[in-house]
């Protein structure tokens, strides 16, 4: 101690972190004799450690409660605001009306309002999109529907005329019948033969008529399933039959054959709406003529068989055109995408990929090879 004292003018730290220190000092008296003079003090005082260690303590406390307080006060915000985005997430679209409530004026308020926006803008981007998807589904149906009433001219043009005759052939066997009434060379075998040719005008009107009504039955159903659609049963002889009475028409003027192989049972019965069915299968084959470009006295393949673990039904449509662009077949069924220009819309395999997925439960496949055609595979579960 005396040592460091020397060296720091008496000043002396005994042990750091003692509440005491020390002030000494060497002084010579009189008589020559050296002696050390010194204090020792408190360099801490324990009325300022409990004032500092209050204002600590209620410091921290302080602190607590307001943080306690915006802790509360930012959850309510982030649970009524996840709250609204679980009321938004229910209704199962995020083009929602209703905006989330801006409780705060801080990142949280901002965050609320940016969301905000964006609903908004998605909202009219999806009503947009909706109004945009009405106009080309308006736009197929009409299409859809021009082509019915083609098919309706053709279809009822030819039973008509022949029903037609058949009026004639019976009015004229009316008036020989009658002229025959007071003739005694008229025998009754000739009375047999009138009534007979009269029977098979009669079967001929039967078998028009009956045509007629399978027209109008297949027309009818496409009609409806623009709109609506009903689940039921029906076999693959009533499908053709269908097929075949509305494209008839298309067919006939595009000059092309349209090769028809079954290999099930016709009687198979399938679940679903038939017109659906028909609409997919009719959009595929009027892809084929197309395919075509004008083309005459071409053909078309239509092949209905069985999966080979006999669970699915396959329907084939079989072109031997051009082949699909690659820039095409990625996005098929994707994108309402068309290779007809101006003149097509897109809507149809877009349209016809969606009905066998949600009605039938089954899928549609492709193979397109370039120069040598397209085929559309429809797989459809028993």
């Amino acid at each position: 101690m005396n040592n460091f004292a020397d060296q720091t003018d008496g000043r002396v730290y005994e042990y750091f972190g003692v509440e005491e220190q020390g002030y000494m000092k060497n002084i010579t008296l009189a008589d020559g004799e050296n002696i050390t003079i010194g204090f020792k003090y408190s360099n801490t005082s324990v009325d300022t450690v409990i004032f500092f260690v209050t204002i600590g303590i209620v410091a921290t406390f302080a602190l607590f409660i307001v943080l306690t307080f915006w802790a509360k006060n930012t959850t309510k915000n982030i649970v009524d605001v996840s709250n609204s985005m679980a009321e938004i997430a229910s209704k199962k679209t995020i083009a929602n009306t209703k905006g989330l409530p801006i409780l705060s004026t801080d990142e949280i308020g901002d965050l609320t309002a940016s969301f905000n926006k964006i609903q908004k803008l998605t909202y009219e981007h999806i009503k947009l999109l909706k109004d945009n998807q009405d106009t080309l589904m308006e736009k197929e149906r009409l299409a859809s529907l021009g082509q019915l009433i083609g098919g309706i001219a053709h279809n009822l043009k030819t039973p008509i005329m022949s029903i037609s005759g058949a009026a004639e052939g019976l009015t004229d066997l009316i008036k020989e019948y009658e002229a025959s009434i007071d003739n005694p060379q008229v025998n009754s075998q000739d009375h047999h033969d009138i009534a007979k040719d009269m029977s098979n005008w009669v079967d001929k009107i039967k078998d028009y008529t009956g045509y007629m009504s399978d027209v109008i039955t297949a027309v009818k159903g496409q009609a409806v399933t623009l709109s609506e659609t009903e689940n039921v049963t029906f076999d693959i002889e009533e499908l053709i039959k269908r097929v075949d009475i509305l494209m008839k028409h298309e067919l006939k003027n595009s000059l092309t054959y349209l090769n028809v192989s079954i290999n099930i049972p016709e009687k198979t019965v399938l679940h679903g709406d038939i017109n659906s069915l028909v609409q997919v299968i009719n959009n595929m084959i009027s892809n084929s003529i197309q395919s075509y470009d004008g083309k005459p006295e071409q053909n078309i393949d239509l092949n209905i068989s069985m999966s080979k673990d006999n669970k699915n039904i396959i329907i084939a449509v079989k072109d031997y055109g051009p082949g699909l662009p690659d820039k095409v077949k990625g996005k098929l069924f994707n994108e309402m995408i068309t290779t007809k220009g101006k003149n097509g819309t897109g809507l149809g395999l877009y349209m016809s990929y969606s009905t066998i997925k949600a009605h039938f439960g089954g899928d549609i496949t492709f193979e397109s090879e370039k120069g040598k055609g397209t085929t559309f595979y429809i797989t459809l579960p028993i």
